[in-house]
């Protein structure tokens, strides 16, 4: 894919603002504008993971809002984390699961592209390095199958994270979120989400 046309062609987009159609799940411990971007902080503990016997969370604040078919969605995102598991990303809720993709600080310290797909049980990747605590992620969606792509830099090229299938219902939760499952708080800094009704045509 090239970096300036995530979908490969001329195709109509939406760039959502923080307004009009997006709900909190769950009041998050602070939210703030600075011209087109929001800076959301969740509280200690904020979490999302379903791994009985090793860890579970269920308390995530979550920004989100309805979206029907097929799409491509991205936002840049820069996270404020000081510990393991602080991260910013993106979710998609359905009646047979969730799935998030976020910018996570790792165990060694370093940051990364983390996903984590829950049928109920969750299934989590580490992903792609990251030079630091910035990064564009992309969700797009064609039926029932779903791909994660991302970039550093605006004018990289967006490289490959996974793909999964499932999530056949027409309708999903699209959402923002921060999470500090072992800090006393995180935040990360979201650019408004832009939105396109089709899939990428070449999701690898």
């Amino acid at each position: 894919m090239t970096a300036t046309q995530p979908t490969g062609a001329a195709q109509p987009e939406v760039v959502f603002g923080f307004d009009e159609g997006w709900s909190w799940s769950a009041e998050p411990l602070s939210c703030s504008r600075t011209g087109g971007s929001l800076e959301i902080t969740a509280p200690g503990g904020a979490d999302l993971f379903a791994m009985p016997g090793a860890h579970e969370a269920s308390g995530l604040p979550l920004l989100q809002r309805t979206i029907r078919g097929d799409f491509t969605a991205w936002t840049r995102i820069s996270v404020d984390g000081a510990a393991f598991g602080d991260a910013g990303g993106i979710a998609l809720h359905g009646p047979e699961g969730w799935f998030k993709v976020c910018v996570e600080r790792v165990k060694a310290g370093g940051w990364a592209v983390v996903t984590v797909l829950s049928r109920p049980v969750s299934d989590e990747a580490l992903g792609p390095a990251l030079a630091g605590p910035e990064a564009e992620l992309l969700v797009t969606r064609e039926g029932p199958r779903q791909a994660v792509f991302f970039r550093e830099a605006p004018d990289d090229d967006w490289r490959f994270v996974r793909t999964f299938f499932g999530f056949s219902e027409p309708e999903l939760r699209l959402g923002l979120f921060v999470q500090a499952p072992f800090t006393p708080s995180a935040s990360a800094v979201f650019a408004p989400v832009s939105l396109r009704p089709t899939a990428l045509p070449d999701r690898r």
